[in-house]
C-alpha cells in the first residue's frame, strides 16, 4: 500500500483505512524500516507535540499516479487558503475528470447502464481497484491514490474524487447527479453509489375535517 502513495503515509491514516490496530502495524513497518524497504519523515503536526512519523515505500511511485500527487498538494492548499475549499475541489475535479477522459479517448455509451460500466472500467485503469455489482451501482473502491490526504481532509478529498467519477460518467453518457460517497465504509474500502436513490417527494399535509381553508392572496395589479 505505500509503494503506491504519492505523499509519505502516518500510521493512523494507515490503521484507519484498514482498519487494524496501529500498534500491530508499528511492529510491521518497523521491521520493513530494518530492511530498508520503507524510510520515514518526521512531519510537524497541528498542535505543539512531538512531530509525527510518516512512512513511504522505498523506490518511484508509479508513472500512473502523476495527478494524484497533485491532488494531494491541491487538498492541503485548499484545507488552508480557500475561502470556498468544497466548491473548488468539485470544480477541479470535474475538470480533472474531463481531461482524463480525454487522454482515454471516451466517448458515449448506446446506454446509461454501459456507461456506468465502462465508468468502472477507467476507474480501474486509474487505480483505485473498484469492485462494482452487477448493476454497476455500487462500487466498493478498494484503494484510495491520496490516503494521508484523505485521512487529514475527507470532505475535500472526496469532492474532488466525486468530482471526477461525475465527469467521467457525464462523458460516458451516463447521470452524474445520482453519486454518492461513503468515505472508509469498510476495512480498506470507499463505498461510491452511482444511482442513489433520489428522495422522495414532500406530501402537502391533508386538511382536517372542518378546518378552514387558507385564504387566497390576491395578486397585484
Amino acid at each position: 500500500m505505500l509503494s503506491e502513495q504519492p505523499d509519505p503515509v502516518s500510521i493512523r491514516a494507515i490503521a484507519g483505512y484498514l482498519g487494524r490496530h496501529p500498534n500491530t502495524l508499528r511492529e510491521q513497518i518497523e521491521w520493513l524500516l530494518e530492511h530498508g524497504l520503507v524510510r520515514r519523515h518526521r512531519v510537524p503536526g497541528p498542535g505543539r507535540g512531538r512531530p509525527a512519523w510518516h512512512y513511504e515505500a522505498v523506490g518511484p511511485v508509479p508513472a500512473s499516479e502523476d495527478y494524484a500527487e497533485l491532488a494531494a498538494s491541491l487538498a492541503w492548499s485548499l484545507a488552508e487558503n480557500s475561502d470556498d475549499p468544497l466548491g473548488e475541489a468539485a470544480r477541479t475535479g470535474r475538470s480533472w475528470g474531463a481531461e482524463l477522459c480525454r487522454e482515454h479517448g471516451v466517448t458515449p455509451a448506446p446506454t446509461e447502464s454501459e456507461g456506468r460500466q465502462h465508468t468502472v472500467e477507467l476507474l480501474d485503469r486509474l487505480g483505485y481497484r473498484p469492485i462494482a455489482d452487477e448493476s454497476a451501482d455500487r462500487v466498493d473502491l478498494t484503494r484510495c491514490p491520496l490516503l494521508q490526504a484523505a485521512h487529514e481532509h475527507p470532505d475535500i478529498v472526496c469532492t474532488v474524487h466525486l468530482g471526477i467519477v461525475g465527469a467521467i460518467l457525464s462523458s460516458y453518457g451516463a447521470d452524474p447527479d445520482r453519486l454518492s460517497l461513503e468515505p472508509f465504509a469498510g476495512r480498506g474500502i470507499c463505498r461510491l453509489r452511482l444511482l442513489t436513490p433520489a428522495p422522495e417527494p414532500t406530501q402537502p399535509e391533508p386538511t382536517q375535517p372542518g378546518s378552514a381553508e387558507p385564504e387566497s392572496t390576491p395578486l397585484a395589479g
